[in-house]
């Protein structure tokens, strides 16, 4: 092995050292939102099977279904979740309607989007 192929390899193991980094940090940096984004879809998913058994649902009855939903990563320790109900809600019924799953019924209620 010569100088040249021993500085080449130095330096393509340093290049794949720094991507892993700073893929690692653009990870970390996202993870609150990832999360945040996981916990909206898993309590979008219990919304939706309580919809295709029922005509509608109250942002109260969307509080009890999202009591004790949880979200994590499988390569992260850390994990969210829905620690007040009442506050998470009207960010549920929002994220539900901009994704298009569901409209405003009257009365403050929400059906599935036919």
């Amino acid at each position: 092995m010569n100088t040249l192929e021993t500085i080449l390899g130095i330096l393509a193991f340093a290049v794949v050292i720094a991507v892993l980094y700073v893929w690692g940090l653009k990870k970390s940096y996202t993870q609150s939102a990832d999360l945040e984004r996981i916990l909206l879809s898993k309590s979008a998913g219990k919304v939706v099977n309580y919809l295709k058994k029922n005509e509608e649902i109250t942002l109260s009855q969307m509080a009890q279904l999202c009591t004790g939903v949880k979200a994590g990563q499988f390569w992260s320790r850390q994990k969210a979740a829905v620690q007040n109900p009442k506050a998470f809600a009207p960010k549920l019924a929002q994220y539900m309607v901009e994704q298009l799953l569901l409209e405003k019924s009257s009365n403050g209620r929400y059906r599935l989007k036919k």
